[in-house]
């Protein structure tokens, strides 16, 4: 299963287009085909994690009362101020402790499983739960129950390595079963594991100075139900060491973040199924990033990230979605906020399917190669809508984090289908190099600035099927370069206009409108009814019948409206193929209305 799993995940992050609990996967792609190498990440929970049971009839059970206890066996005795257990077994652990911590202390190849009954430990200079030494150690809660640990604000040790968690492991850890469990950090961390931490069916809440799950080696988490209030990160995983580790796997859980810095970070790969996710980074998508120095995004993965089904509600600071290489999403339900990127990729971004609306952003998706083959995306940008440059998370002004990193001549945003609709003051659609549409449906209602343009780009762009209708202001409009299967149409108008529009064929039928959200003085159509040799009208002020939200519609009756003009194709491309108005090949052919 472990090595299935990353065989999939390298499909998906390759092509995008399978998912990870798809049987289609080829056994015989290797990892050196992938982008990063997954074959030693384990990405499977094991039957004992999952089960959340214990055995009742061979615990020991350890009832606090205050600052002392009492056991009903051996492999637990009292020492320094310490219950402290050492050795394997199961305990069974009621009452409360005051300043009396449970500390584990067992040999390297000792399992040792602490099941929390209704238990509340607080302790004012440590951790309230603290692994010294084992193999792995099971914090296990069962239904029906709530414990609450706590830890104080000041620590009796704090020199580099000494614990600073609520409940601190150096061992690999997991908490599984189907009750709750409340933890206050209140000096840094709410949990830490400096190996494995594995969230297995319980509840979670997770009060924290810093970082409220820690996991140095993978967060794992599955069926659970977990809510985290921390002042720096909510969720990290920070092994850069190793290739294999500092990854975060989510699957069929739900969780509420609310971070001060980054909410869910992994050194490597975030990989996301089938989750419910409620996201708030430093303060929010209304906090400004001028001047800003530090980080606070949704979703951070210095590796590569799939997202793969579930609902996703971010609003940060900055990016909500960032990887420092590639982001592939399949499938699930998006609200985006973002005082940066809506979803920023620093090589590749591949959306294949999913809802996904980016209600605010400065740059609204964002990679050095963009390619949409399905789904539904609204972007709502204050500079560009989709952007493809070479570089690391470029988008960023003034003094803004990440700034400037984007260099021209690289770039690629590649529509082969999905529904897509942009508004932005910025380029709607803007690639250093190329674009190329093959398909889909893409709306833009761009700038009306002139120094911006609803579509541009620096080398080419061809069209090979699709539909795409893109507005804007005039100084910059850019059309094809090359149009095959289809014919493609630029054209001006003398003034500003803020109204719908439509292209109609001969015989008065509607081959694609749009209402524009933003005014607009250029216009941009390419679909499969534009032919050579045809005619087209330009309606205005028209109603569509069947129109949705955004006016767009085809194949249909118009009413209402005038006509700005006549446009006959004598060639594929109608009003040049790119530049600016009055250069040569520019594209202000016409000028209507």
């Amino acid at each position: 299963m472990k090595k299935r799993i990353a065989l999939l995940l390298m499909l998906l992050l390759l092509t995008g287009c399978t998912a990870p609990h798809d049987a289609s996967a080829d056994p015989a792609v290797t990892a050196s085909t992938a982008l990063i190498d997954t074959k030693e990440m384990d990405f499977t929970f094991t039957d004992r994690e999952l089960a959340g049971t214990w055995e009742v009839q061979k615990a020991i059970t350890i009832t606090g009362n205050g600052s002392s206890f009492k056991a009903s066996g051996k492999g637990i005795k009292f020492s320094d101020g310490q219950a402290l257990i050492t050795s394997d077994g199961v305990y069974h652990i009621t009452g409360t402790f005051t300043d009396l911590p449970i500390v584990v202390r067992a040999d390297d190849d000792d399992k040792v499983q602490l099941v929390l009954d209704n238990v509340e430990i607080t302790c004012a200079d440590g951790p309230a739960i603290l692994i010294e030494s084992a193999d792995k150690v099971f914090i296990t809660l069962p239904e029906g129950t709530r414990s609450t640990l706590a830890d104080g604000p000041a620590y009796a040790l704090t020199e580099s390595g000494s614990p600073d968690g609520a409940i601190f492991s150096r061992a690999d850890l997991c908490l599984n079963g189907s009750g709750a469990l409340s933890i206050v950090g209140q000096y840094k961390h709410g949990i830490v594991s400096k190996d494995d931490l594995i969230v297995a069916g319980c509840t979670l809440e997770i009060t924290a100075a810093s970082t409220g799950l820690d996991g140095k080696d993978c967060v794992m988490i599955t069926g659970a139900d977990v809510s985290i209030d921390a002042g720096s990160n909510g969720m990290r995983s920070d092994n850069k060491e190793d290739e294999s580790r500092g990854f975060i796997y989510l699957t069929e859980c739900a969780l509420t973040v609310v971070a001060g810095s980054d909410g869910i970070q992994a050194a490597t790969v975030i990989l996301a199924q089938n989750i419910r996710l409620n996201l708030t980074a430093g303060g929010g998508s209304s906090q400004s990033m001028r001047n800003a120095d530090g980080s606070w995004k949704g979703l951070k993965a210095g590796g590569d990230m799939l997202l793969d089904g579930g609902e996703y509600t971010i609003s940060s600071k900055d990016d909500c979605i960032h990887s420092n290489s590639s982001i592939v999403i399949t499938s699930g339900t998006f609200a985006l906020s973002s005082g940066d990127d809506g979803v920023h990729a620093d090589t590749n971004l591949t959306v294949a399917g999913g809802d996904i609306v980016i209600s605010k952003s400065y740059e609204g998706m964002e990679a050095s190669k963009l390619t949409i083959s399905g789904g539904r995306i609204d972007i709502t940008a204050s500079d560009d809508g989709l952007n493809a440059a070479g570089g690391a998370d470029g988008s960023a002004m003034g003094n803004r984090f990440g700034r400037g990193m984007f260099s021209n001549g690289v770039g690629e945003i590649i529509i082969s289908g999905g529904h897509t609709v942009i508004t932005s003051k910025g380029d709607g659609i803007d690639s250093n190099n190329s674009i190329a549409i093959s398909g889909g449906v893409t709306l833009v209602s761009g700038p009306y600035s002139s120094m911006n343009a609803a579509f541009d780009y620096d080398g080419s762009a061809t069209v090979t099927g699709g539909i795409l209708i893109a507005t804007g202001a005039a100084g910059m409009a850019q059309s094809f370069t090359e149009a095959t299967n289809q014919g493609a149409i630029l054209v001006s108008f003398r003034n500003r206009l803020d109204c719908s529009l439509a292209l109609l064929d001969e015989d008065g039928r509607v081959v694609v409108s749009f209402t524009p959200a933003n005014i607009y003085q250029s216009a941009v159509f390419t679909a499969p009814a534009i032919q050579l040799g045809r005619s087209y009208t330009i309606q205005l002020n028209g109603v569509a019948e069947g129109a949705d939200a955004d006016g767009f519609a085809l194949d249909t009756t118009i009413s209402g409206g005038s006509s700005a003009g006549t446009i006959t194709m004598t060639d594929m491309l109608y009003g040049g193929s790119g530049g600016m108005f009055g250069h040569p090949g520019g594209g202000g052919g016409w000028r209507g209305w």
